[in-house]
Protein backbone atom coordinates (compact mmCIF):
# COMPACT_ATOMS: atom_id res chain seq x y z
CA UNK A 1 0.00 0.00 0.00
CA UNK A 2 1.39 3.38 -0.97
CA UNK A 3 2.12 5.75 1.91
CA UNK A 4 0.31 9.08 1.75
CA UNK A 5 -0.19 12.14 3.93
CA UNK A 6 -3.07 14.58 3.77
CA UNK A 7 -0.91 17.04 1.82
CA UNK A 8 0.04 14.39 -0.74
CA UNK A 9 -3.57 13.30 -1.08
CA UNK A 10 -4.60 16.90 -1.70
CA UNK A 11 -1.70 17.45 -4.12
CA UNK A 12 -2.75 14.37 -6.09
CA UNK A 13 -6.35 15.58 -6.16
CA UNK A 14 -5.06 18.85 -7.66
CA UNK A 15 -3.00 16.90 -10.24
CA UNK A 16 0.23 18.34 -8.87
CA UNK A 17 1.95 14.97 -8.34
CA UNK A 18 1.48 11.27 -9.06
CA UNK A 19 2.54 8.07 -7.32
CA UNK A 20 5.42 8.36 -4.85
CA UNK A 21 7.45 5.23 -5.51
CA UNK A 22 7.47 1.55 -4.58
CA UNK A 23 8.36 -0.17 -1.27
CA UNK A 24 11.81 -1.70 -0.89
CA UNK A 25 10.71 -5.29 -0.18
CA UNK A 26 10.45 -4.89 3.58
CA UNK A 27 13.43 -2.52 3.83
CA UNK A 28 11.35 0.61 4.14
CA UNK A 29 10.54 3.17 1.48
CA UNK A 30 12.93 4.81 -0.94
CA UNK A 31 13.98 8.30 0.01
CA UNK A 32 11.41 10.98 -0.84
CA UNK A 33 12.45 14.24 0.79
CA UNK A 34 11.02 17.00 -1.41
CA UNK A 35 8.96 19.71 0.34
CA UNK A 36 5.18 19.55 0.25
CA UNK A 37 3.89 20.03 -3.30
CA UNK A 38 1.40 22.52 -1.89
CA UNK A 39 4.28 24.86 -0.96
CA UNK A 40 4.96 25.37 -4.68
CA UNK A 41 1.38 26.00 -5.73
CA UNK A 42 1.02 29.55 -4.40
CA UNK A 43 4.32 30.83 -5.92
CA UNK A 44 3.34 29.12 -9.16
CA UNK A 45 -0.01 30.94 -9.22
CA UNK A 46 1.70 34.26 -8.46
CA UNK A 47 4.03 33.74 -11.44
CA UNK A 48 1.23 33.36 -13.98
CA UNK A 49 1.78 36.94 -15.19
CA UNK A 50 5.36 36.07 -16.13
CA UNK A 51 4.17 33.00 -18.03
CA UNK A 52 1.55 35.02 -19.85
CA UNK A 53 4.12 37.64 -20.88
CA UNK A 54 6.43 34.92 -22.27
CA UNK A 55 3.51 33.32 -24.11
CA UNK A 56 2.45 36.58 -25.75
CA UNK A 57 6.00 37.20 -26.94
CA UNK A 58 6.30 33.68 -28.34
CA UNK A 59 2.84 33.35 -29.88
CA UNK A 60 3.20 34.49 -33.46
CA UNK A 61 1.37 33.34 -36.56
CA UNK A 62 3.04 30.57 -38.57
CA UNK A 63 5.36 31.90 -41.23
CA UNK A 64 3.81 32.27 -44.68
CA UNK A 65 5.50 30.84 -47.77
CA UNK A 66 4.58 30.13 -51.39
CA UNK A 67 2.25 27.25 -52.07
CA UNK A 68 1.42 26.61 -48.43
CA UNK A 69 -1.83 25.14 -47.18
CA UNK A 70 -3.00 25.68 -43.60
CA UNK A 71 -4.50 23.19 -41.14
CA UNK A 72 -6.16 24.10 -37.84
CA UNK A 73 -5.87 21.35 -35.24
CA UNK A 74 -7.39 20.67 -31.84
CA UNK A 75 -6.60 17.78 -29.50
CA UNK A 76 -9.50 15.71 -30.78
CA UNK A 77 -7.71 12.35 -31.07
CA UNK A 78 -8.06 12.32 -34.87
CA UNK A 79 -5.58 12.27 -37.73
CA UNK A 80 -6.25 15.07 -40.24
CA UNK A 81 -5.42 14.79 -43.93
CA UNK A 82 -2.98 17.48 -45.09
CA UNK A 83 -3.87 17.08 -48.76
CA UNK A 84 -0.26 16.09 -49.55
CA UNK A 85 0.67 12.63 -50.83
CA UNK A 86 4.40 11.97 -50.54
CA UNK A 87 6.93 9.55 -51.94
CA UNK A 88 9.90 8.41 -49.87
CA UNK A 89 12.61 11.07 -49.87
CA UNK A 90 10.32 14.01 -50.65
CA UNK A 91 10.51 17.03 -48.38
CA UNK A 92 7.79 19.15 -46.80
CA UNK A 93 8.35 22.58 -45.35
CA UNK A 94 6.25 23.44 -42.31
CA UNK A 95 5.57 26.30 -39.94
CA UNK A 96 3.44 25.94 -36.80
CA UNK A 97 1.88 28.29 -34.26
CA UNK A 98 -0.85 28.39 -31.65
CA UNK A 99 -1.09 26.68 -28.28
CA UNK A 100 -2.89 23.95 -26.33
CA UNK A 101 -3.97 25.02 -22.84
CA UNK A 102 -3.99 22.69 -19.87
CA UNK A 103 -5.27 25.60 -17.75
CA UNK A 104 -5.99 29.07 -19.09
CA UNK A 105 -6.51 30.69 -15.65
CA UNK A 106 -3.12 29.37 -14.45
CA UNK A 107 -1.37 30.00 -17.78
CA UNK A 108 -0.30 26.37 -18.30
CA UNK A 109 0.00 25.56 -21.99
CA UNK A 110 2.05 23.68 -24.57
CA UNK A 111 3.22 25.46 -27.71
CA UNK A 112 2.88 24.15 -31.25
CA UNK A 113 6.55 23.19 -31.42
CA UNK A 114 5.86 20.38 -28.95
CA UNK A 115 2.38 19.12 -29.78
CA UNK A 116 2.02 18.57 -33.53
CA UNK A 117 2.49 14.96 -34.68
CA UNK A 118 2.50 13.50 -38.17
CA UNK A 119 2.56 10.19 -39.98
CA UNK A 120 3.00 9.25 -43.61
CA UNK A 121 0.81 6.44 -44.86
CA UNK A 122 0.79 3.65 -42.28
CA UNK A 123 4.27 4.50 -41.05
CA UNK A 124 5.25 5.29 -37.45
CA UNK A 125 4.24 8.55 -35.81
CA UNK A 126 6.70 11.40 -35.32
CA UNK A 127 6.54 14.88 -33.85
CA UNK A 128 7.29 18.03 -35.80
CA UNK A 129 10.72 18.83 -34.34
CA UNK A 130 10.23 22.57 -33.94
CA UNK A 131 8.09 25.58 -34.77
CA UNK A 132 9.33 25.55 -38.36
CA UNK A 133 11.57 23.47 -40.56
CA UNK A 134 11.58 20.64 -43.08
CA UNK A 135 10.61 17.00 -42.69
CA UNK A 136 11.57 14.24 -45.12
CA UNK A 137 9.24 11.37 -45.96
CA UNK A 138 10.62 8.00 -44.86
CA UNK A 139 7.92 6.17 -46.84
CA UNK A 140 5.09 6.62 -49.30
CA UNK A 141 1.58 7.80 -48.54
CA UNK A 142 -0.64 10.68 -47.50
CA UNK A 143 0.68 13.08 -44.86
CA UNK A 144 -1.65 13.32 -41.84
CA UNK A 145 -1.32 15.41 -38.69
CA UNK A 146 -2.71 15.37 -35.15
CA UNK A 147 -2.43 17.76 -32.22
CA UNK A 148 -1.51 15.83 -29.06
CA UNK A 149 0.55 16.34 -25.93
CA UNK A 150 3.98 14.70 -25.65
CA UNK A 151 3.40 11.24 -24.21
CA UNK A 152 -0.21 11.03 -25.45
CA UNK A 153 0.52 7.99 -27.62
CA UNK A 154 0.99 4.48 -26.28
CA UNK A 155 2.74 2.97 -29.29
CA UNK A 156 4.63 4.12 -32.41
CA UNK A 157 1.63 3.16 -34.55
CA UNK A 158 -0.36 6.04 -33.06
CA UNK A 159 -2.47 4.18 -30.50
CA UNK A 160 -3.51 6.47 -27.64
CA UNK A 161 -1.89 5.89 -24.25
CA UNK A 162 -4.65 4.10 -22.33
CA UNK A 163 -2.53 3.59 -19.19
CA UNK A 164 -2.36 7.35 -18.58
CA UNK A 165 -4.75 9.03 -21.03
CA UNK A 166 -3.85 12.62 -21.92
CA UNK A 167 -5.67 15.32 -19.94
CA UNK A 168 -8.25 17.53 -21.65
CA UNK A 169 -7.00 20.69 -23.33
CA UNK A 170 -8.42 23.77 -25.01
CA UNK A 171 -7.00 25.94 -27.74
CA UNK A 172 -5.74 25.05 -31.20
CA UNK A 173 -2.61 25.02 -33.32
CA UNK A 174 -2.09 26.10 -36.92
CA UNK A 175 0.25 24.35 -39.35
CA UNK A 176 1.27 25.60 -42.79
CA UNK A 177 2.68 22.99 -45.20
CA UNK A 178 4.19 22.95 -48.67
CA UNK A 179 6.18 20.42 -50.68
CA UNK A 180 9.71 21.67 -51.41
CA UNK A 181 12.66 20.45 -53.48
CA UNK A 182 15.21 18.00 -52.14
CA UNK A 183 17.82 20.68 -51.56
CA UNK A 184 15.93 22.15 -48.61
CA UNK A 185 17.75 22.01 -45.28
CA UNK A 186 16.55 19.32 -42.88
CA UNK A 187 16.20 19.52 -39.09
CA UNK A 188 19.35 19.28 -36.97
CA UNK A 189 20.16 15.60 -36.54
CA UNK A 190 20.90 14.22 -33.06
CA UNK A 191 24.55 13.51 -32.20
CA UNK A 192 26.01 10.26 -33.55
CA UNK A 193 24.94 7.22 -31.52
CA UNK A 194 21.97 9.01 -29.93
CA UNK A 195 18.26 9.07 -30.81
CA UNK A 196 15.17 10.78 -29.44
CA UNK A 197 12.63 8.79 -27.45
CA UNK A 198 9.67 8.33 -29.81
CA UNK A 199 7.12 8.76 -26.99
CA UNK A 200 8.17 12.39 -26.47
CA UNK A 201 9.18 13.05 -30.05
CA UNK A 202 12.18 14.44 -31.91
CA UNK A 203 13.36 18.00 -31.34
CA UNK A 204 16.18 20.31 -32.31
CA UNK A 205 17.31 20.60 -28.68
CA UNK A 206 20.53 18.55 -28.68
CA UNK A 207 23.46 18.76 -31.05
CA UNK A 208 27.20 18.26 -31.10
CA UNK A 209 28.82 21.56 -30.11
CA UNK A 210 30.62 23.39 -32.90
CA UNK A 211 34.11 22.50 -31.64
CA UNK A 212 33.10 18.84 -31.17
CA UNK A 213 34.17 18.78 -27.52
CA UNK A 214 30.71 18.43 -25.94
CA UNK A 215 27.00 17.89 -26.49
CA UNK A 216 25.05 21.16 -26.49
CA UNK A 217 21.48 21.50 -25.22
CA UNK A 218 19.24 24.52 -25.86
CA UNK A 219 15.57 24.20 -24.88
CA UNK A 220 12.90 26.89 -25.06
CA UNK A 221 9.27 25.90 -24.77
CA UNK A 222 9.94 22.34 -25.94
CA UNK A 223 10.94 18.91 -24.66
CA UNK A 224 13.19 16.05 -25.69
CA UNK A 225 14.76 12.89 -24.29
CA UNK A 226 17.94 11.85 -26.08
CA UNK A 227 18.90 8.18 -25.60
CA UNK A 228 22.17 6.29 -26.09
CA UNK A 229 21.80 2.48 -25.92
CA UNK A 230 24.25 0.61 -23.67
CA UNK A 231 24.39 -2.88 -22.18
CA UNK A 232 26.27 -3.17 -18.91
CA UNK A 233 25.61 -5.29 -15.81
CA UNK A 234 24.57 -3.27 -12.74
CA UNK A 235 27.34 -4.16 -10.31
CA UNK A 236 28.57 -2.55 -7.12
CA UNK A 237 31.56 -1.11 -8.96
CA UNK A 238 29.71 0.41 -11.93
CA UNK A 239 30.09 4.21 -11.99
CA UNK A 240 28.56 6.81 -14.28
CA UNK A 241 30.75 9.88 -14.63
CA UNK A 242 30.32 13.04 -16.66
CA UNK A 243 31.00 16.77 -16.78
CA UNK A 244 28.24 19.33 -17.23
CA UNK A 245 28.09 23.07 -17.62
CA UNK A 246 24.72 24.74 -17.08
CA UNK A 247 24.23 28.26 -18.36
CA UNK A 248 20.50 28.73 -17.70
CA UNK A 249 17.78 26.69 -15.97
CA UNK A 250 14.21 26.57 -17.36
CA UNK A 251 12.56 26.89 -13.93
CA UNK A 252 13.14 29.13 -10.92
CA UNK A 253 10.47 27.27 -8.93
CA UNK A 254 10.81 23.79 -7.37
CA UNK A 255 10.33 21.24 -10.14
CA UNK A 256 8.60 18.42 -8.23
CA UNK A 257 5.04 19.33 -9.27
CA UNK A 258 3.51 18.92 -12.72
CA UNK A 259 3.16 22.57 -13.85
CA UNK A 260 6.75 23.48 -12.86
CA UNK A 261 8.44 20.30 -14.06
CA UNK A 262 10.91 22.01 -16.39
CA UNK A 263 14.50 20.84 -15.91
CA UNK A 264 17.84 19.62 -17.34
CA UNK A 265 19.24 16.21 -16.42
CA UNK A 266 21.20 13.08 -17.29
CA UNK A 267 19.63 9.68 -16.59
CA UNK A 268 20.24 5.94 -16.68
CA UNK A 269 17.60 3.45 -17.79
CA UNK A 270 17.51 -0.03 -16.26
CA UNK A 271 16.32 -3.31 -17.74
CA UNK A 272 13.19 -3.23 -15.57
CA UNK A 273 11.88 -0.17 -17.42
CA UNK A 274 12.69 2.30 -14.61
CA UNK A 275 15.09 5.22 -14.81
CA UNK A 276 17.00 7.40 -12.35
CA UNK A 277 17.74 10.95 -13.46
CA UNK A 278 20.31 13.36 -11.97
CA UNK A 279 19.31 16.99 -12.36
CA UNK A 280 20.03 20.62 -11.65
CA UNK A 281 17.26 22.44 -9.79
CA UNK A 282 16.30 26.09 -9.67
CA UNK A 283 14.23 25.73 -6.50
CA UNK A 284 15.03 22.49 -4.63
CA UNK A 285 18.11 21.88 -2.46
CA UNK A 286 20.83 19.45 -3.51
CA UNK A 287 20.10 15.96 -2.23
CA UNK A 288 16.35 16.18 -2.87
CA UNK A 289 14.91 12.92 -4.25
CA UNK A 290 11.38 12.77 -5.66
CA UNK A 291 9.19 10.74 -7.96
CA UNK A 292 8.37 12.26 -11.32
CA UNK A 293 5.08 14.15 -10.94
CA UNK A 294 3.85 13.47 -14.49
CA UNK A 295 1.33 10.73 -15.37
CA UNK A 296 2.88 7.51 -16.74
CA UNK A 297 6.33 8.75 -15.70
CA UNK A 298 5.36 8.65 -12.03
CA UNK A 299 5.43 4.86 -12.35
CA UNK A 300 8.91 4.82 -13.89
CA UNK A 301 11.14 7.80 -13.15
CA UNK A 302 12.92 9.03 -10.02
CA UNK A 303 14.69 12.41 -9.79
CA UNK A 304 17.77 13.22 -7.72
CA UNK A 305 18.88 16.85 -7.41
CA UNK A 306 22.67 17.04 -7.56
CA UNK A 307 23.27 20.71 -8.28
CA UNK A 308 21.69 24.15 -7.87
CA UNK A 309 22.70 27.64 -9.09
CA UNK A 310 24.68 28.02 -5.85
CA UNK A 311 27.17 25.54 -7.34
CA UNK A 312 27.91 27.99 -10.11
CA UNK A 313 26.26 28.49 -13.47
CA UNK A 314 28.54 28.76 -16.46
CA UNK A 315 31.35 26.50 -15.24
CA UNK A 316 32.22 22.86 -15.82
CA UNK A 317 31.49 20.51 -12.90
CA UNK A 318 32.51 16.84 -12.81
CA UNK A 319 30.32 14.10 -11.33
CA UNK A 320 30.71 10.39 -10.54
CA UNK A 321 27.87 8.22 -9.22
CA UNK A 322 27.72 4.63 -7.94
CA UNK A 323 24.64 3.44 -9.80
CA UNK A 324 23.79 0.40 -7.67
CA UNK A 325 24.02 2.35 -4.40
CA UNK A 326 21.99 5.21 -5.86
CA UNK A 327 19.34 2.82 -7.16
CA UNK A 328 18.89 1.22 -3.75
CA UNK A 329 18.58 4.60 -2.04
CA UNK A 330 16.39 6.40 -4.55
CA UNK A 331 14.36 3.76 -6.40
CA UNK A 332 14.20 0.68 -4.17
CA UNK A 333 12.57 -2.68 -4.77
CA UNK A 334 14.20 -5.61 -6.58
CA UNK A 335 17.53 -4.61 -8.09
CA UNK A 336 17.66 -4.72 -11.91
CA UNK A 337 20.33 -6.68 -13.70
CA UNK A 338 21.56 -4.26 -16.33
CA UNK A 339 21.87 -0.66 -17.54
CA UNK A 340 20.30 -0.41 -21.00
CA UNK A 341 20.62 3.30 -21.88
CA UNK A 342 21.94 6.69 -20.87
CA UNK A 343 19.58 9.62 -21.40
CA UNK A 344 19.86 13.39 -21.66
CA UNK A 345 16.62 15.17 -20.75
CA UNK A 346 15.49 18.74 -21.36
CA UNK A 347 12.01 20.06 -20.64
CA UNK A 348 10.80 23.66 -20.81
CA UNK A 349 7.25 23.15 -22.07
CA UNK A 350 5.29 24.15 -18.97
CA UNK A 351 6.73 27.58 -18.16
CA UNK A 352 8.14 28.35 -21.61
CA UNK A 353 11.46 29.60 -20.21
CA UNK A 354 14.90 28.80 -21.60
CA UNK A 355 17.44 26.22 -20.49
CA UNK A 356 20.98 25.81 -21.83
CA UNK A 357 23.72 23.37 -20.88
CA UNK A 358 26.55 21.19 -22.19
CA UNK A 359 27.73 17.65 -21.43
CA UNK A 360 31.09 16.01 -22.01
CA UNK A 361 33.14 12.95 -20.91
CA UNK A 362 30.10 10.73 -20.27
CA UNK A 363 31.59 7.39 -19.19
CA UNK A 364 30.42 4.07 -17.72
CA UNK A 365 33.25 2.35 -15.81
CA UNK A 366 33.10 -0.79 -13.65
CA UNK A 367 36.82 -0.96 -12.96
CA UNK A 368 37.32 -3.55 -15.70
CA UNK A 369 35.78 -1.97 -18.77
CA UNK A 370 35.46 1.74 -19.51
CA UNK A 371 32.85 2.78 -22.08
CA UNK A 372 32.86 6.33 -23.42
CA UNK A 373 29.40 7.56 -24.40
CA UNK A 374 29.84 11.28 -24.99
CA UNK A 375 32.64 13.50 -26.31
Amino acid sequence: MERTSWSLRLARALDLVGAQGLPQDGNGWPVRNAPSPLSVFVPFVRARGERRARRLIEDVSPAAFDGARTLRLRADGRWHDSGLVLAAGENVRYSAGGRMFLSRPLEVSIGARSCVWYRIGHGPIARLPGAEGVIQAAGDGPLRLQAALPGAFGAPDGAINTESPPPPTSGEVFVRLAAVDATAAAVVAPPTGWHYLWRIGAAGIFRTCEDGSALCCDTHGDVGILQHPVDRPLTGTLQLSWDWLVEALPSRLPEHVQPTHDYLSIAVEFDNGLDLTYMWSGGLPAGTIFQCPLPWWDQRETHWVLRTPADGLGRWIGESRSLLADYRRAVGGPVPQRIVAVWLIANSTFQNARGRCRYRRIVLDDGVQRIGIGP
